[in-house]
């Protein structure tokens, strides 16, 4: 034990808040609300919702340079500028090559840049692939970035040596060249589950590697974009917490700076006026991207609605379609619980099952019957049929009574059905 180990310079003072006093610091962000500059951030959804797309054309707003620089993306303003490396173990090569080209292209023709400035993107986007390798580039039998040491200790493994060198060489050789502008300010990890190198479940392994994830950024002044997943059945947990959907350990939504869900849209949104003004719309068109928690100050917690295009980019149409997130004057003000609608509630399930325990209805049939209702049953019209993401916690929406009627004991949501449990059902 040295004299700069930390239990020494404890027992010194050297961790006193003396300095909070007068501290005046804001936090840094790479995404103004949306990313912080450095530590691990996880981006979390269910397979093919479109987040390597995503996070790739975060990379060309943040690697722009020349005469098209965008001041933002996705409404938040750019902080951060420079080179962006992309780790896989999922895409090749070329695939990632030709996504990488439509986005920039379509970016800069927006922009009224020109070929020069789509190429300059380019050559400031790395992209290992580590499937597109050969044996003689990459000799591991794997991409995985930990493993386990001597003593069962998990550790950084040789492949994240190896990038943590590349990282470290980099930057160092830019800045001595002077050219600041250059350096790699962030990673992007796709993702988790095939290069972790263990179960996600593994709560040791997953402390252990965002850990040093959090403490390598912020070495190197950069942020890692990890890419995670939703469990297979994160579909029947529509009701929870947008974090309760994250696959793997709790440490992976506890220890990032921030979490952000990447969704399609689904029952929570009203799609009623995008389908009108889009006919042809499909069903995996609209995408939904919200920060489900944060550690930093200042964490923007709107939804985004974006519409996916053909090049591979998207528009951000979340203030062209408000109601979408229930903002619309169809959507009635919260309303606080009260007996009333409780039993207009209760009514409403037992005319769908006849009062019988036990009779599954889907959520469609009840959002239908309910939205039927509210017209003759001036009660139920004090509240919405449309919610935002948090829909199960935003008081005066449909969600947020069947909520409270599960919590209640009263009703059972599961599988995606709604069941009552008891043929009548106590007023409260």
């Amino acid at each position: 034990m040295t004299d700069e180990s930390w239990t020494i310079r404890a027992r010194e003072g050297h961790y006193r808040a003396v300095d909070a006093a007068s501290y005046d610091h804001s936090m840094d962000y790479a995404i103004n609300g949306l990313m912080p500059a450095t530590g691990a951030t996880i981006w979390f959804g269910a397979g093919s919702t479109g987040k390597t797309q995503l996070l790739l054309w975060m990379a060309a707003h943040m690697a722009a340079v020349g005469n098209a620089v965008p001041d933002q993306w996705l409404g938040a303003d750019i902080c951060v500028r420079g080179n962006i490396l992309v780790l896989t173990a999922e895409d090749l090569r070329e695939h990632l090559l030709q996504r990488i080209s439509a986005i920039s292209r379509q970016m800069v023709k927006e922009l009224g840049g020109t070929h020069a400035d789509a190429a300059a993107i380019c050559g400031r986007i790395h992209v290992m692939a580590f499937l597109s390798m050969t044996d003689i580039e990459f000799p591991e039998p794997n991409a995985c970035l930990f493993e386990r040491g001597p003593g069962g200790r998990w550790q950084p493994s040789p492949v994240l040596k190896g990038v943590e060198g590349f990282l470290e060489d980099w930057n160092a050789r830019v800045e001595e060249e002077g050219r600041p502008h250059d350096r790699i300010v962030g990673v992007i990890l796709d993702s988790a589950v095939s290069m972790a190198g263990f179960e996600l479940a593994n709560s040791e392994a997953t402390t252990n590697f965002l850990f040093y994830l959090n403490r390598l950024s912020r070495r190197q002044k950069m942020f890692w974009a990890v890419i995670g997943h939703t469990p297979k059945d994160a579909a029947k947990r529509a009701d929870d917490a947008a974090i309760e959907r994250l696959r793997g350990s709790a440490m992976w939504s506890t220890t990032p700076r921030t979490v952000v869900e990447v969704r399609l849209a689904g029952d929570a949104e009203d799609m009623s006026s995008v389908r009108a003004a889009i006919p042809d719309l499909g069903d995996r068109d609209i995408v939904i991207v919200q920060v489900a928690k944060a550690n930093s100050e200042g964490a923007d917690l709107t939804p985004r609605a974006l519409l996916r295009r053909k090049d591979g980019a998207y528009d951000n149409i979340t203030s062209t379609y408000p109601e979408m997130f229930g903002k619309s004057p169809t959507r009635r003000g919260a309303k606080a619980h009260t007996p009333e609608l409780r039993k207009a509630m209760v009514a409403l399930l037992e005319g769908l099952t006849a009062g019988t325990p036990g009779k599954p209805l889907s959520r469609d049939d009840v959002r239908t019957a309910f939205m039927a209702a509210q017209a003759d049953n001036p009660i139920l019209g004090t509240i919405g049929d449309v919610a935002d993401s948090q829909s199960a916690k935003s008081a005066g929406t449909l969600p947020y009574e069947l909520s409270a009627m599960k919590k209640d004991g009263l009703i059972d949501i599961s599988a995606g059905k709604i069941k009552m449990i008891r043929g009548v059902i106590p007023l409260t």
